[in-house]
Formats: C-alpha cells, sequence, structure tokens
C-alpha cells in the first residue's frame, strides 16, 4: 500500500511539475513558433493564401521582431491567444514521460550505491551510455511528431479552439487524409528529419564536452568552446525556423467549409501570414532554399539569440565532472 501511495504521489508530482513548466514556457514559446513561422514574402515573391494579387493582404512587416510578435499576439487574442496549444502541450508532456521513464529504469539499473550512501553514476564517456543517452533523446522525439504538429498548429490557427473539444480542434487542425489516418503526420516532409537532427547536434555538443573539457586547461576549453558553441547555435537555429514552417505543412487537401470550419469562431485578424500551400515544401533542403528565395538569408536566423541562450544553458551540465548524468537525461 506504501508503495502505491508513493507511485501515486509521484506521478501527481510529476504532473503539478509539467503544468507549472508548461505555464511558464508556453507564452515564450507559442510567440516564437509564430514568429518563425510567420511568412514574409519580398516584393514579387510567391503569394499568400487568400491573396488575389492585386494588393488585398498588406504587405507583410518584415521588420516584426520577437516581441513585436509578442506584442502583436496579445493585441489580437489576448492572454488566450499566449496560451494557445496548452492541451496538446500538456498532453505531449506526459507521452514524454510515459516514454522516458522505461528509459529511464534501464539506466538506473546501472547505478551503483556505495558505502555511505555514495552514488556512483557510470562513465558518461562509455558507449553504451551514449547508446543509451541518443535512445533518450532520439526515441521520443520520433514518437512525438505527430503531437509537435498538432502543438505548432493549434498555437498558429486563426480559430478559437476549445480547451476540451479535441474533435472540432482536430478537424481543424488536420486534413481529412490526415484524420483518416494520423500515421501519416510522420511522413510529414522533412519534420522527423529535422527532429532528428536536432537531438544529433546536441548530442554531438555534449559529447565534445565530456571528451575534451576534462582533458584540457580551462583556458583552452572556453577558446575552443566559444567556436563550438557558435556552430551549435549556427546549425540549430534554422533547422529549427525550418521545422515550424515545415510542421504547419498539411498533407492532403485542406478543411473546407463543409469540415464544419465556419462553425469555428475566428479571431478578427490573423497574427501569422501563412505561405500557400499550392507549391509545398518537400522536404528540409527545399524549404530552406524556398525560404532563402522567397523571404531571404534572414529569416533562417529568426531568434537565433533564444538558441544560443538555450544552449548556453546547457553547456553548466555538459562541462560538469564525469561523475554525473548527460544533460539529455534531464
Amino acid at each position: 500500500m506504501a508503495a502505491v501511495l508513493a507511485i501515486l504521489f509521484s506521478v501527481l508530482g510529476m504532473i503539478l511539475s509539467l503544468g507549472v513548466l508548461v505555464a511558464i514556457t508556453l507564452p515564450f514559446a507559442g510567440v516564437l513558433i509564430r514568429f518563425r513561422a510567420n511568412y514574409t514574402p519580398k516584393t514579387g515573391a510567391l503569394r499568400l493564401d487568400g491573396e488575389d494579387g492585386m494588393g488585398s493582404h498588406a504587405s507583410p512587416d518584415t521588420s516584426l521582431s520577437y516581441f513585436g510578435m509578442m506584442a502583436r499576439v496579445y493585441r489580437i487574442e489576448g492572454w488566450t491567444g499566449l496560451y494557445k496549444g496548452l492541451m496538446p502541450s500538456i498532453i505531449s508532456g506526459l507521452v514524454a514521460s510515459v516514454i522516458v521513464i522505461p528509459l529511464t529504469l534501464v539506466l538506473a539499473l546501472r547505478v551503483k550505491v556505495g558505502p555511505h550512501g555514495r552514488v556512483d553514476f557510470p562513465d558518461r564517456t562509455s558507449a553504451d551510455m551514449w547508446v543509451l543517452t541518443g535512445a533518450l533523446s532520439i526515441i521520443p522525439a520520433l514518437l512525438l511528431v505527430p503531437f509537435t504538429i498538432v502543438t505548432n498548429r493549434a498555437i498558429t490557427t486563426p480559430h478559437k479552439l476549445a480547451a476540451f473539444d479535441a474533435r472540432a480542434a482536430l478537424r481543424v487542425l488536420l486534413s481529412p487524409s490526415e484524420r483518416a489516418q494520423p500515421l501519416r503526420l510522420y511522413l510529414a516532409p522533412g519534420v522527423a528529419l529535422a527532429s532528428v537532427l536536432e537531438v544529433l547536434i546536441t548530442l554531438a555538443l555534449s559529447l565534445l564536452c565530456t571528451a575534451v573539457a576534462p582533458r584540457v586547461p580551462l583556458g583552452a576549453a572556453l577558446g575552443g568552446g566559444v567556436p563550438l558553441f557558435l556552430l551549435t547555435v549556427a546549425l540549430l537555429t534554422p533547422l529549427q525556423v525550418l521545422a515550424a514552417r515545415l510542421t504547419l505543412q498539411r498533407r492532403g487537401p485542406a478543411p473546407d467549409a463543409t469540415d464544419a470550419l465556419d462553425a469555428t469562431p475566428t479571431y478578427a485578424e490573423e497574427v501569422v501570414e501563412f505561405r500557400t500551400e499550392a507549391e509545398p515544401y518537400t522536404g528540409l533542403l527545399d524549404c530552406g532554399r524556398k525560404i532563402v528565395a522567397e523571404e531571404g538569408w534572414g529569416v533562417l536566423t529568426r531568434a537565433w539569440w533564444l538558441t544560443a541562450l538555450t544552449v548556453l544553458l546547457t553547456l553548466p551540465a555538459l562541462l560538469s565532472p564525469g561523475d554525473t548524468l548527460p544533460p539529455s537525461f534531464f
């Protein structure tokens, strides 16, 4: 009975912690998705959805910053808009926890408790530890691809979705073919690949820091770490921009008026401009090429400073002594 209560309290604590984390981070993450997904074509580029070619659409504001996007979201959608995507974010967090727990138990079997309660963790640089680290990072990322797609679409949609009406929400967010075959979301061009590449880049940074940093003087480690840090940010930022664009691209025909969209209320103004789905991105490289051609190189660097801040906050864990767990486990 005591064991059951302990498990229940642990699960409750996990849910509460997840709720607090989502409540704090979702407004910033939601603005980031909108900022990176916002389509701002150069003069003469591909038309936006709904544009008639005669100026019916106002020219997109290419100078809109991250905080400008945040102010725009609040002006048009209010606090509710800042918390769009709340339910899929919570559900994906719970699913991720369920996926990670078995892998964490495998890791726990390798932890040894010595005399006086000393806890000895396995060698971080061993091959099997890196296999476990990779599995703990890549498997959840792949399995959560549909949740990422639904969450990003829920954040960017101009429709007002009810939190507890999943059927109506999915009719808005997914195409008829995606609803009929949900596994098609795994085949969304470039999304799964972007998730894996992001994990691999982070793991490579962790491996280099773990293997090299303890073996060289602090000055040399810091001197070599700066270019590595900049390279990581330079690789991750465009990848995250591409992923944000690709998750919003439906497979199959978009929902139409007969699909109950007319019954779903919308905001008076759209926060995000969307690229036409008449000529969809076919993959990561195609997405990058079309963004550069239609919008310019600068779009691929949107909110680079947020990516840099995330990597910077991760560095202390990466540079910690070898008797701690890789940061991917937390």
